[in-house]
């Protein structure tokens, strides 16, 4: 299938430098860090792009720690944007997301399938970086009221709240409705110290003290 084509021709890049075959290889990228975060961020800002993290290490960002190994991040899925974040994303040290320059619309999508909705980009650069058009059903358009900005000295990062974070988590996978249990936890703390009924939605986002 053509996306099947587009992301092993992501993965090839890599793998040549490793000498090995054009399928990914977990030996040749490396466990992402917050410094790698940063760093995707610092470049979807510099090309005006319509980002959210999203993901494990937006949990960590609202104060929640769980393991992850590589950067998640929602974009608005239109060709203006997606053109800026193939571009942005090219620019880190392997340039693997350059493969999909030139196309309007990357995102996966199963030609077989009636009404199948565009799946993510794994991009397997010195670290992996996932690109997703939607998160648990949910596109950029629908999750941004629940965008929220991590501000650290000299750079910025749109991450999701955890109001946000909830919407993401209603999946089948053990990973996710763990991440729930710690979200919907974290929401009843934040309601105890402000006041607010359990029954009443709460008004979050990521406060400096929680983090």
């Amino acid at each position: 299938m053509r996306w099947l084509e587009k992301l092993f021709g992501l993965f090839a890049g890599k793998a040549e430098k490793a000498g090995s075959s054009p399928l990914p290889d977990t030996d040749v990228v490396r466990p992402a860090t917050w410094g790698d975060v940063e760093t995707v961020a610092g470049l979807l800002e510099k090309h005006g792009v319509a980002y959210v993290l999203i993901g494990g290490y937006a949990l960590h960002a609202n104060g929640l720690i769980r393991a992850t190994g590589d950067v998640d991040i929602l974009v608005r899925n239109t060709p203006e944007n997606n053109a800026r974040w193939i571009a942005a994303l090219s620019e880190l040290p392997d340039g693997a997301a350059a493969g999909l320059t030139g196309e309007a619309n990357p995102f996966p999508v199963d030609d077989g399938v009636e009404d199948d909705e565009p799946g993510v980009i794994r991009i397997f650069d010195e670290f992996v970086v996932d690109v997703l058009p939607k998160a648990c059903g949910c596109s950029y358009e629908d999750l941004e009221p629940y965008i929220a900005r991590l501000e650290e000295p000299g750079k910025g990062i749109n991450v999701l709240d955890l109001d946000g974070l909830s919407l993401t988590k209603r999946g089948a996978r053990d990973k996710d409705r763990s991440d729930l249990q710690q979200i919907t936890m974290a929401l009843d703390r934040l309601r105890q110290r402000r006041g607010i009924p359990a029954s009443k939605p709460p008004d979050t986002g990521i406060l400096p003290q929680e983090r």
